[in-house]
């Protein structure tokens, strides 16, 4: 979220003061606190006899590298569901069922701070067919997998593959390490 210099209630400008424990915006005119919150995204691992399906962004950040099929939920639609559209847009596939991989918190990427959340694809159904924002879908070998363009997406494919290996603070954000979530 951008820095918001004005009440979104009353136009006033805002200033800076602590409240809960936090340096926040604050509107000295209404009172109103603006809180910042990051953005929900999802995204989904699919894994198709032992290969791992990836994308090759075709937008920013990170356009031509390879990441895991995913983006921004919309209103009033829950997480799963994002996944699930996401996934259908980049690569033509359906996700039949899903399951919960984990949580990533990510600072201070291209749209501010974004909340990852991963999903395991246990059941599709369709025609690979890039999409959408991707330039390409494939499935690949683990052990030929394409750099991975995105931190959060490396953490939720080794959490697929490997999950006694990440501990929780693989999940705890402290800056914004180069490639965004």
């Amino acid at each position: 979220m951008g820095h918001l210099t004005y009440c979104s209630n009353c136009g006033a400008r805002n200033e800076i003061r602590a409240v809960q424990g936090r340096r926040r915006r604050v509107c000295p005119h209404c009172g109103t606190v603006h809180f910042e919150n990051p953005l929900p995204a999802a995204t989904i691992v699919v894994v198709k006899d032992g290969r791992l399906l990836l994308i090759r962004r075709g937008v920013a950040p990170r356009k031509g590298h390879w990441s895991l099929p995913g983006g921004f939920m919309e209103l009033r639609e829950s997480a799963a569901e994002a996944a699930r559209r996401e996934l259908a847009e980049e690569t033509g596939l359906v996700a039949k069922s899903l399951r919960l991989l984990g949580v990533c918190p990510f600072a201070g990427g291209l749209r501010g701070e974004v909340l990852v959340l991963g999903f395991a694809c246990d059941a599709f159904s369709g025609e690979l067919i890039p999409g959408d924002d991707a330039l390409d879908a494939r499935f690949f070998a683990r052990d030929q997998l394409p750099p991975v363009a995105f931190r959060c997406h490396r953490e939720m494919i080794r959490l697929y593959f490997e999950p006694e290996s990440v501990p929780v603070s693989a999940f705890q954000d402290v800056a914004a390490p180069p490639g965004g979530p």
